[in-house]
């Protein structure tokens, strides 16, 4: 009986100390009338209470998981920097300059903030770096929603040291895919909805005036097109690290901005189609990852060049040809193929003369022959040019009309017509933002490209056109260019 008793009574207690906590809501509910979140009338409640959800783990991808975009292709990047060990994946998008500039800001801050004290991040701390040393960072940039004009990108940065801490911060940005324009997840909500908002990530509901958890930060807000609105963000003392608040479309509405609103109206839209960009032409920041160009002289022809692009296809690798008018002549399905293919492609003269030892009208003569005749096999004219020999003066370079790409690498395949030979040479010689010289008419050139390539790109080097390795460095007539410039 004693149990019993004390059962009855302690169920009473409850029943009591249940009816002070309600009669302290109703009685408090006008006391949020100037609450910076907008006050909600007893009867909506239970519908607008939003979800509180602890994740143990990163945040997650259940919720918002990455979304294909048209257009989007992802990139990797693995690095020992300073005392962390680096895996970082993200999107870059066609046709969208502002986002992709975005993305490349973000990283590159993130990279020099974990370099020694008083240096830079440089793309060589990328090369042979699968083995872990010191504190891990993992950083992510993917999209989450795209529709209309719109494109949603969750960037995710978490750390953890040899200790067994780890940290883990998150935020969105919104890309206008016509304007360029971003702008942060935070800009969806009113400023004077933030600390309500703050107040519900640790399960405060909004009719209890509380003290504002100001430490919150919220700005990783992915709107939905259903108008629900998730929050995401590490919360000081909760046991899982990670909190997301998730607002149904009545709540989410009350406290949407005008551009807030503006989004959800895009992301109930059909996709503003863009552009597509030739591979040759695709971003890649140099400066990030890796790179190297792969280029090869004067061809094309019609047995070697046909092998080389199969084995760039097989590699996914891009590559630069320095064609001559002659071969382009001679063979224009060939060159029409490389063109169609989505490599780009140079002036390379069209009889391969020593330039320096002729006058300058036949300069012109050789560069304008050669430009008649790669267009008319691939419908374009070519926007670069390399010497034959890399012989050039002061007065080819002011004849020439286009910008010179030289090289920093020869490989002498031409010389030793040995793959065992001129492949390690070329990785002996090679540094990030080179580029490599080789022929695409030599068949013993085409035997070491698959060596060459596949082990370059274990290293960690992305392989890229001329365009791709200077792109950001504007390639101006009559100049000579060896290697992409280091970054100041």
């Amino acid at each position: 009986m004693g149990r019993t008793r004390g059962s009855v009574a302690a169920a009473c207690l409850h029943v009591l100390l249940a009816a002070i906590c309600v009669a302290a809501l109703v009685c408090s509910g006008d006391s949020m009338a100037g609450a910076p979140y907008p006050a909600l009338h007893p009867h909506e409640r239970v519908s607008s209470q939003p979800e509180t959800v602890a994740l143990p783990q990163p945040l997650s991808d259940a919720l918002d998981g990455p979304v294909q975009v048209p257009g989007g292709y992802g990139m990797a990047l693995t690095a020992r920097v300073g005392e962390h060990h680096v895996h970082a994946s993200w999107t870059y998008v066609d046709g969208v300059p502002g986002l992709n500039t975005h993305v490349d800001s973000w990283l590159l801050g993130l990279l020099d903030a974990a370099a020694p004290a008083g240096g830079r991040y440089r793309p060589a701390m990328a090369l042979n770096a699968q083995q872990p040393t010191g504190q891990e960072l993992t950083a992510s940039a993917a999209p989450v929603q795209a529709a209309g004009t719109v494109i949603v990108v969750r960037q995710k940065v978490r750390t953890s040291g040899t200790g067994g801490t780890a940290s883990e911060r998150s935020e969105t940005v919104y890309v206008d895919t016509v304007s360029g324009a971003v702008r942060g997840g935070a800009e969806l909500v009113r400023p004077e909805a933030v600390p309500g908002i703050q107040s519900r990530m640790v399960g405060v509901p909004a009719q209890i005036a509380t003290p504002v958890r100001q430490d919150i930060p919220v700005g990783d807000l992915v709107l939905k097109p259903s108008g629900e609105l998730a929050v995401s963000a590490e919360v000081p003392g909760n046991p899982g690290g990670n909190v997301t608040l998730t607002m149904n479309a009545a709540d989410a509405g009350a406290v949407l901005s005008d551009y807030g609103r503006q989004v959800l109206g895009q992301l109930n839209a059909a996709a503003v189609p863009r552009p597509a960009t030739a591979p040759a032409a695709r971003h890649v920041n140099c400066d990030i990852v890796p790179c190297a160009a792969l280029t090869y002289d004067d061809g094309p022809d019609a047995r070697t060049t046909p092998q080389l692009l199969a084995i760039l296809a097989e590699r996914k690798a891009q590559a630069t040809f320095f064609m001559t008018g002659s071969n382009t002549a001679a063979n224009p399905a060939t060159a029409k193929q490389v063109a169609d293919a989505g490599f780009a492609i140079g002036n390379h003269t069209f009889s391969h003369p020593y330039l320096t030892k002729l006058p300058i009208p036949a300069v012109k003569k050789e560069m304008e022959r050669t430009d008649a005749a790669i267009l008319a096999a691939t419908g374009s004219t070519p926007a670069m040019m390399r010497p034959p020999y890399g012989a050039a003066d002061a007065a080819v370079q002011g004849a020439v009309g286009k910008p010179l790409i030289i090289w920093a690498v020869d490989s002498l395949d031409w010389q030793s017509k040995n793959p065992a030979v001129f492949v390690p040479k070329v990785l002996k010689e090679i540094t990030p933002g080179a580029v490599v010289l080789m022929h695409d008419v030599q068949p013993t050139t085409i035997a070491g490209q698959q060596e060459l390539m596949s082990t370059l790109q274990a290293q960690g080097y992305q392989l890229v056109s001329v365009p791709q390795l200077f792109e950001g460095t504007p390639l101006v007539p009559g100049h000579v260019y060896r290697s992409r410039p280091v970054r100041q």
